[in-house]
C-alpha cells in the first residue's frame, strides 16, 4: 500500500467491499481499516495529522487561505474551528445557526462577502449539515470544508457526511466517535492533499509525540480497526436509543431538531427542544430523560464569537438562523 506524506498509508481507490468492522475488528489489518475509513468518507485519499485542528489548518493551507481572507464558520460548538482560521491569519466570520444547529444556505449567503474564501460546514453533534445547499449558494469558486469530527454514519441526501465538500477533516480525540485518543486526518483528492502534512525528520515515525506539530503519532494507527468497530457499535446503539425515545411518552413533550430532507444523523449528542406551547424544559423532564435515555447537559450559552480568546483577533459576526430556546443535549445510546 502506498504511503501518504505523513508516513501513514494512503488509499486512492477505497475498497467498496470492506465491511463488517463491527464484528471483526480483531481480524482487520491497519491497511484495511484505512481503506475502510476512506470508503466511509467516500474520498480518494487521506493524510493523517496530529489533531483535528491540525487537519483543518492543513486544509486551509492547501486551499491557499491566509492573511485577510474570510472563512465562514458556525457560531456554535467548538471554538477550535475558528481558532484554526485565526492561526492561518484569516478572519473567521461567525454565522448564526437555527434549531438544526448547523450552517444553512441562507445564513452562509448572508455571511459571504468579497473576501470570502471558504466555508467550514460542521456536522455538529452528528447532525447532517446541508452541504449541497451551501455549495450551491456559494458557487464553485468557494471551497467547502466538511468537519466530520463529531459525526460517524451521518448522511446528507443519501451521501456520506464528508464526501460532499472540497475537503473533509476529522478528529480522533478520545471523546470523538472514531476515538484513538489523539490525532486527526484530512480527506480529499490526492492531487490536492498530498504533502499537506509536515513530515519532520525520518527518525520520528515511531515516536508517540513526534516533533512536528502536524505529524500524526504513528503508533496510534494500530488502534484504528477497533476504533472503527467501536464507532459502528455505538452508532447502532445511538440510533436504537433515538428510535426508542420516539416511541416513548417523552416524544410527546420534546422534539428532535430538523434535518435536511433525505438525510440521517449519527446522533453523537441528541438535541431536544420543548414542543410548543412550552418554551422551556422542566426539571422533571430532565430527570425522566436521564433515567430513561442517559446523561443530559445544557448547550453552552456562550457562542464561540463571544469567547475572550477572539477579542484580540479580527472577526465578523453575521446573522443566520435563530433559536427561541436552547436545546438539551442527551447522550443517548452511549455506555453508562
Amino acid at each position: 500500500m502506498p504511503s501518504s506524506e505523513s508516513g501513514a498509508p494512503e488509499v486512492e481507490r477505497p475498497d467498496e467491499g470492506a465491511k463488517g468492522f463491527a464484528g471483526a475488528a480483531g481480524h482487520v489489518t491497519v491497511g484495511a481499516a484505512v481503506t475502510e475509513l476512506t470508503r466511509r468518507m467516500a474520498q480518494p485519499a487521506v493524510e493523517f495529522t496530529a489533531s483535528g485542528t491540525a487537519a483543518l489548518e492543513a486544509a486551509l493551507e492547501v486551499l491557499g487561505i491566509g492573511r485577510g481572507d474570510e472563512v465562514v464558520v458556525p457560531d456554535v460548538g467548538c471554538h477550535s474551528v475558528a481558532a484554526a482560521v485565526v492561526r492561518r491569519g484569516a478572519i473567521p466570520v461567525f454565522t448564526g445557526v437555527g434549531e438544526a444547529l448547523t450552517l444553512d444556505p441562507r445564513g452562509v449567503s448572508l455571511a459571504c462577502g468579497p473576501r470570502t474564501r471558504a466555508v467550514v460546514a460542521v456536522h455538529q453533534y452528528g447532525l447532517p449539515c446541508d452541504v449541497p445547499g451551501i455549495m450551491k449558494t456559494v458557487g464553485p469558486d468557494i471551497p467547502v470544508i466538511e468537519d466530520v469530527a463529531q459525526t460517524w454514519g451521518s448522511a446528507v441526501g443519501g451521501a456520506p457526511a464528508g464526501s460532499l465538500g472540497t475537503i473533509a477533516v476529522i478528529s480522533f480525540g478520545s471523546t470523538k466517535p472514531v476515538a484513538l485518543g489523539a490525532g486527526g486526518a484530512l480527506f480529499g483528492p490526492a492531487s490536492l492533499i498530498r504533502g499537506a502534512v509536515s513530515r519532520g525528520d525520518g527518525a520520528d515515525r515511531q515516536l508517540l509525540r513526534p516533533p512536528s506539530a502536524a505529524r500524526f503519532p504513528a503508533p496510534l494507527l494500530a488502534r484504528l480497526p477497533e476504533a472503527l468497530a467501536r464507532a459502528d457499535r455505538l452508532l447502532a446503539s445511538r440510533r436504537a436509543a433515538v428510535e426508542a425515545f420516539l416511541r416513548g411518552p417523552l416524544a410527546q413533550e420534546l422534539r428532535l431538531p430538523p434535518t435536511p430532507s433525505g438525510s440521517s444523523s449519527g446522533w453523537t449528542r441528541t438535541p431536544l427542544y420543548p414542543i410548543a406551547p412550552a418554551t422551556s424544559v422542566t426539571a422533571e423532564q430532565v430527570e425522566r430523560l436521564e433515567a430513561c435515555h442517559g446523561p443530559v447537559q445544557r448547550m453552552h450559552a456562550t457562542p464561540p464569537s463571544a469567547l475572550p480568546m477572539f477579542r484580540g483577533s479580527t472577526t465578523r459576526v453575521t446573522g443566520g438562523g435563530r433559536r427561541l430556546t436552547e436545546p438539551l443535549l442527551v447522550k443517548m445510546g452511549s455506555p453508562r
